[in-house]
């Protein structure tokens, strides 16, 4: 099966305690390396490997045995993580040098200590020591990777530091990989786990314009989302995203793959649910995964959203163009172009 990108998450384990996290509420495992050998071995044109998931990256005793193990099969591969930035020993930098990764996103709310560990648990300055440390050694080999930026969940408690205290923190650390900015996730299998003061951390219009007047005239923030595009090559999902028309397909059924720490595939890094929308084992065989994925995008084409999809927007987009495109094919209309 040809997968172009890969998102395989490392472990479900992590040193934090963010109450958004659904892999607090999986159970506390590793993917085993033969796991992770057997989707290697069974695909084929792979471009991008994305380490992370629901856990710490790495926390994984056998993390860059992974790249590694990747690499022997794809050697142009290129390997990207997002982590929280609590684990940046001397050792674990030599060895994200060592492998050659290319991109590093370190995930945070907020860029004011006391925030950060009430929302994280862990402490802010851990991670700007650790940050700082793999910059210092990045410079004295003279790389030019892993480019290293900011994976921002934007909160309703948060969203203001948009406008300067995160892009400050960004540019105080002379971060080079760009920021990410997603609000606080709304699906279903998402909220199922938030607790009451979690849901109330769910961006509203007021926090959503916040973010966008940050977003619109910020210019300390504009600087660090143009190093985004700006650098030698764009990230992971940006490559994935862009791999396909949007409006009728979507990019994970087509060139992606996202594989758990058991070994279950599912549709997408959205879909947290693995036993209820798995589409099968990688050890079992990937055939019949592979058909499946094709099932669900031909049902996108049909104007109907499969289950495992509900509440996502790239879905919503492609069954309402789809069922446009069907009605103009039927009745004959005009050839105006969809949304």
């Amino acid at each position: 099966m040809e997968v172009r990108f890969a998102q395989i998450e490392p472990t479900t384990r992590c040193n934090y305690t963010c109450g958004f996290c659904v892999g607090r509420h999986m159970p506390q495992q590793d993917i085993a390396l033969d796991t992770f050998r057997s989707f290697i071995n069974q695909v084929e044109g792979l471009q991008a490997l994305e380490l992370q998931g629901e856990g710490e990256p790495l926390l994984h005793p056998q993390f860059f045995d992974m790249i590694a193990l990747a690499r022997d099969k794809f050697p142009q591969l290129e390997v990207s993580m997002i982590t929280n930035g609590s684990m940046f020993t001397q050792e674990n930098i030599q060895q994200i040098l060592d492998h050659g990764v290319a991109r590093i996103f370190v995930s945070l709310e907020s860029a004011k200590d006391q925030d950060f560990q009430r929302i994280r648990g862990g402490k802010l300055d851990r991670v700007r020591r650790g940050i700082r440390h793999l910059i210092a050694a990045r410079n004295e080999r003279n790389m030019q990777t892993p480019l290293i930026g900011l994976s921002v969940t934007v909160l309703r408690s948060t969203a203001g530091e948009l406008e300067a205290g995160i892009p400050a923190f960004y540019k105080e650390l002379s971060l080079d990989g760009g920021i990410n900015i997603q609000a606080l996730q709304t699906m279903p299998q998402y909220q199922a786990i938030y607790d009451h003061s979690m849901k109330e951390e769910i961006v509203d219009r007021e926090a959503g314009n916040i973010a966008q007047r940050a977003i619109s005239s910020s210019e300390l923030l504009h600087e660090a989302l143009n190093d985004r595009q700006n650098k030698n090559h764009i990230g992971f999902y940006e490559r994935l995203y862009q791999s396909v028309d949007m409006r009728f397909q979507c990019p994970w059924l087509i060139n992606g793959a996202y594989l758990s720490t058991d070994g279950k595939m599912v549709a997408c890094c959205h879909i947290k649910n693995y036993d209820h929308h798995s589409l099968g084992n990688v050890c079992d065989g990937i055939e019949s995964i592979k058909a499946q994925r094709e099932t669900m995008q031909e049902d996108l084409n049909r104007g109907n959203i499969p289950q495992a999809c509900s509440g996502c927007i790239i879905a919503k987009t492609i069954a309402k163009n789809s069922l446009k495109a069907i009605s103009l094919i039927q009745t004959g209309g005009d050839k105006r172009p969809l949304a």
